[in-house]
């Protein structure tokens, strides 16, 4: 029955059994913004846990802190949550008290979210809008603003605002504003796995990257999160900043765009990051790499060229992927996927069959600058 399950029918079974289904959170902020939503999440409003696995068995139940169910509707998959209120009694994003009783209304459901923006809500058999804190007005105004005082009783909304304000392109409310900076005190004590978390969705989703980097100076909460990049001076955060973006325009590929910070931060400040809290490996590993042959290629010839292909070829960044950084980036330095190309001997290529080993490195090495050096 699960994959002929249209959100008709389980708003209708729903409401046969005394409850009501909404559409919630990001999905409807897409909607009202014309945006097809990838995902479809939905309150269910009047009912207990129990009573909804009776009647949708194959839900897969998920989550600790509040029960959460997966399950398409129409060929897309939903996430289903009850109605819930939180009450803040205690630090960090644990320290919440979760009440998921039927007899909680949506509005108070929508109370508890983060942005006005998210705390909109659709009847799902009526297709009513449920808006208790002009949300929609907030869309078309292109404005961020926190639902209630409650926004900053989670620390990592501060990075949830910066990184939908990159996202949506949308401006922040001065008030909340103020309330994302007021967190840093709990900020600190947050698993930094977190702060990696809304990073990669950033990097992954974001049309502009430095947007977010720009709010999190703003609240001044840059420096308890990405320290590295706060003690950049002014001048050379807006310029990193700018060639972050102009990549982000080139890639979605959240390692390339990671990598562009490589371009204003040395491998001793990267690496400083990644002992405080663990990147991917290859995005470590391609921002230190676009650092190196930036550097290395700063004056060219036919030699380092050389250097820089042979270096990429065994990283994790290759040649394609320099190019496209910096190029994207406008830095004044020839892209190396041509040479690259001249550089690819075929057999038969008058190599010398007695050669091996460290004698064959070198030959082909002087090989590949003299044809290298025919292109520049």
């Amino acid at each position: 029955m699960n994959g002929e399950l249209t959100e008709q029918v389980f708003a209708e079974t729903i409401a046969v059994n005394g409850g009501r289904v909404y559409r919630v959170g990001g999905c409807v902020r897409d909607m009202v913004m014309g945006v097809m939503p990838k995902d479809v999440d939905l309150c269910v409003v009047g009912m207990v846990k129990k009573n909804f696995k009776t009647l949708f068995p194959d839900a897969e139940e998920y989550g600790k802190s509040f029960p959460v169910f997966r399950l398409r509707l129409d060929g897309i998959k939903c996430e289903v949550a009850f109605a819930r209120t939180e009450r803040k009694v205690g630090s960090g994003y644990k320290g919440f008290k979760v009440s998921s009783k039927p007899k909680v209304t949506i509005e108070e459901d929508l109370y508890r979210r983060d942005l006005t923006v998210n705390s909109i809500a659709i009847d799902s058999l009526t297709g009513k809008i449920i808006d208790p804190f002009n949300g929609i007005q907030d869309i078309n105004d292109k404005i961020l603003r926190a639902t209630s005082p409650h926004f900053s009783d989670d620390p990592i909304r501060a990075l949830r605002l910066a990184g939908q304000s990159a996202r949506l392109g949308f401006g922040i409310d001065s008030d909340t504003l103020i309330r994302a900076g007021a967190v840093g005190e709990e900020l600190v004590k947050e698993p930094v796995e977190r702060i990696v978390a809304e990073l990669a969705k950033v990097l992954t989703e974001a049309r502009d990257p430095a947007q977010f980097f720009k709010v999190m100076a703003q609240t001044n909460l840059l420096q308890i999160t990405f320290e590295e990049i706060s003690e950049l001076s002014k001048e050379v955060f807006e310029i990193g900043m700018a060639k972050l973006n102009l990549v982000a325009k080139a890639t979605q590929e959240p390692k390339l765009r990671f990598a562009a910070l490589g371009l204003v931060l040395d491998k001793e400040r990267l690496h400083r990051w990644n002992k405080r809290m663990t990147l991917p490996s290859d995005w470590l590993d391609s921002a230190v790499e676009v650092g190196k042959i930036k550097a290395l290629l700063e004056a060219i010839d036919a030699e380092k060229i050389v250097a820089a292909i042979n270096s990429l070829r065994r990283g994790s960044l290759n040649v394609e992927e320099f190019d496209v950084i910096t190029t994207a980036a406008g830095l004044n330095i020839p892209a190396l996927t041509p040479f690259k190309a001249a550089m690819a001997l075929l057999p038969g290529d008058g190599v010398p069959e007695r050669l091996t080993g460290k004698a064959l490195g070198e030959w082909l090495k002087l090989k590949h600058i003299d044809l290298v050096s025919k292109l520049i």
